[in-house]
């Protein structure tokens, strides 16, 4: 066999510790190594470092990339509920019969277990909404308060089906449980 100098031996390295090395290659860094002893030293070296750098630095940007788009899929949560509660009182509010769904499917996705924070949530809000705005509008009167209800009911009714379809979908696609 020839002799393989040092710098390819140490340019190998990496490759064999990452596993992504051909079987030849492995057999020529272990081969190597055994009778070089700055090119072992190397290996070990190697080895220490890389495996304490690659742990941190993954659990972070894991870490961190999980947290971002949580984040964002919680913003887009906010954004269609709060979106699809301002079409209420406008010609654009047969929109909510797609926006209250996807924001169902969606909070199914992102919140998995507590996906109901997301009804409760665009319950009250509604409610809330529909109330003030309502009472800005025509003065205060107890019927309002029937009236907000209707709505808030049928924007948490339209989100729970959207949360009983993407179960569904999850199941059908064999993700399910």
């Amino acid at each position: 066999m020839k002799n393989i100098s040092c710098d390819i031996i140490l340019d190998l390295i990496p490759l064999v510790k990452d596993g992504v090395a051909s079987e030849d290659s492995q057999k020529i860094v272990n081969d190597h190594i055994k009778s070089c002893s700055n090119c072992k030293v190397e290996f070990e070296a190697f080895e220490d470092i890389y495996s304490e750098q690659k742990s941190i630095n993954d659990k972070k940007i894991i870490y961190n990339i999980k947290k971002n788009i949580f984040i964002t899929q919680i913003l887009i949560l906010a954004i269609g509920a709060i979106t699809g509660i301002a079409l209420t009182n406008s010609m654009a509010m047969f929109y909510n019969f797609i926006i209250m769904p996807v924001i169902g499917g969606i909070s199914f996705i992102v919140l998995k277990r507590r996906w109901y924070i997301t009804p409760i949530s665009v319950f009250i809000l509604s409610y809330l909404w529909q109330t003030i705005a309502w009472a800005i509008e025509s003065g205060f009167d107890w019927t309002i308060l029937y009236g907000s209800l209707f709505y808030s009911i049928i924007y948490t009714s339209l989100i729970v089906l959207g949360v009983i379809i993407a179960k569904l979908l999850k199941f059908a696609f064999g993700k399910g449980e």
